[in-house]
């Protein structure tokens, strides 16, 4: 562990950090992701929201059948293709919207508040890097095996 100890720490700092963006700002696919997106890009299909999402349909059908009965969405059959379904914001929704993407902003506000530009740009590119990698070595079988067994616990 001893010779490893700096990437553990980086590993536990962004771990830290990721939570914290994660619950603050949301979750994956929540409800405030949705109204969000709905929000900035108008009436969307079941279908694209899914894509966007990286959902799957029957776990995104249970989130906007609690946001249709809070009255939030609406649901309708397209008028293009009567097979996909269109969703658009109430005017309780765009309230709702509104109110969240204010409190994601205030969020990011509040967290990078803490670092120059110079340093949020160093950032950027840094973790640019890092996920890049990142996607690189997901597809090595070499790596998918090794999470098959978790190192710690």
């Amino acid at each position: 562990m001893l010779d490893h100890w700096q990437e553990h720490t980086l590993a536990i700092r962004l771990k830290t950090c990721g939570r914290f963006l994660y619950y603050q700002i949301g979750g994956k696919a929540g409800q405030q992701r949705i109204l969000m997106r709905l929000n900035n890009h108008g009436p969307t299909t079941q279908k694209e929201l899914q894509d966007v999402l990286e959902i799957s349909s029957g776990a995104l059908s249970e989130i906007l059948q609690k946001m249709e009965d809070s009255g939030l969405i609406l649901r309708t059959k397209s008028a293009e293709d009567k097979r996909q379904v269109d969703l658009l914001l109430t005017k309780a929704g765009r309230e709702k919207a509104q109110s969240v993407e204010a409190h994601y902003h205030r969020t990011l506000d509040r967290t990078f508040e803490c670092l120059t530009q110079e340093q949020k740009n160093q950032l950027e590119e840094t973790l640019g890097i890092l996920t890049a990698h990142l996607e690189e070595i997901k597809s090595d079988p070499a790596f998918a095996q090794s999470l098959d067994q978790p190192c710690m616990k």
